[in-house]
């Protein structure tokens, strides 16, 4: 068999493989409301979600790479970033609407989608973000002394070339999208619905770990680097549940999580302006 043949091959068995999860995953979404609810926090759910999302990301991103439109080796680009970013968000909002709010599993507002007094989410929401972002900013100035430094904001200097519409649109997308969406299905879903048969505890370290492992790029990253980013996003999703657990409501959780990716962005644009 040529290489050719062999790559086709190992793209049908994976792609036949793919699809088997999203029918494992999905299915019971079909049956009715009894079936959709009988996994809710089991450890089957949160680990299909986690693996359903995975899956449905590569099966958006390999057309997207090998059309050309989306480059994972160089830098990105407004474009690219914009369309990864899509490939990302799009399958945690399929995996929450198909498989758990359209068969009647649970509703927006047990996923946490409950409105606060404005006073109230400006309080928990603002106040959080920047403990966020001191937090991190103290823990990775730490961990640079011990060559551990991470690199991520590097990877958005594209927006320093492309100029202010760039920025706008990075901004829309890392500050005001992902945060509701990575809001919705790490701490809605994964911390959420998985503390309600898991001991609270667990709930926090499956939830975090894996928003920590989603955000690394081996790819883009060394060791070091994903080392050094991986103790400052862990600490960050461990307060995004805990505000989640403390209000009852995702939007405070929201808007620390904007706060966070937005400030970031606006002074890695400023100061490198200067």
């Amino acid at each position: 068999m040529s290489a050719q043949g062999i790559e086709i091959a190992i793209y049908a068995v994976l792609a036949i493989v793919s699809v088997g999860i999203l029918v494992l995953v999905f299915r019971p979404a079909f049956l009715g409301r009894e079936a959709a609810q009988a996994a809710i926090g089991s450890h089957r759910l949160a680990i299909g979600g986690v693996i359903s999302v995975l899956v449905m990301n590569v099966l958006l991103t390999v057309p997207l790479v090998r059309s050309g439109l989306l480059q994972l080796d160089g830098g990105f680009t407004t474009g690219s970033f914009i369309l990864a970013a899509f490939s990302t968000d799009l399958p945690m909002l399929i995996f929450i609407y198909v498989r758990l709010v359209m068969p009647g599993a649970v509703t927006w507002r047990e996923l946490g989608l409950v409105p606060v007094k404005f006073d109230y989410l400006l309080r928990w929401g603002l106040g959080g973000g920047l403990v966020g972002l001191v937090v991190v900013d103290a823990i990775g100035t730490l961990l640079a002394q011990f060559g551990l430094r991470s690199n991520q904001i590097e990877e958005f200097e594209f927006a320093l070339k492309e100029g202010p519409v760039a920025f706008a649109l990075l901004l829309v997308t890392a500050g005001l999208v992902a945060p509701f969406v990575e809001e919705l299905f790490f701490r809605g879903f994964l911390f959420g619905l998985y503390r309600r048969r898991q001991p609270v505890w667990l709930a926090y370290l499956v939830s975090s770990v894996v928003f920590t492992l989603l955000h690394l790029q081996p790819n883009r990253m060394n060791v070091q680097q994903m080392a050094g980013l991986a103790i400052g996003i862990f600490l960050l999703a461990t307060l995004l549940a805990w505000l989640y657990q403390h209000t009852g409501s995702l939007y405070p959780g929201i808007l620390a999580h904007a706060v966070n990716n937005a400030t970031g962005l606006i002074l890695f644009y400023a100061l490198g302006l200067q």
